[in-house]
């Protein structure tokens, strides 16, 4: 009896146990996340570039127009 119920618990624990994971290299890389976090970044700076050439001009006009 004792053998009988020392099987079962056995094969209960086999069975209970995680399946072996294949090793791999290196992990994958997130590439959704991270396009969608260097997209509002890579906008943000054009924009910025935009205001910093408008502001720019905008001084080289106040410049131009103080010489005169």
């Amino acid at each position: 009896m004792k053998t009988i119920a020392m099987i079962i618990t056995l094969a209960a624990l086999a069975a209970c146990q995680r399946p072996a994971v294949p090793p791999q290299d290196k992990p994958p890389e997130p590439k959704a996340l991270a396009r969608s976090v260097q997209a509002p970044l890579e906008k943000a700076r054009g924009v910025q570039q935009t205001l910093d050439d408008a502001e720019k001009q905008r001084r080289a006009q106040e410049e131009r127009a103080e010489k005169e």
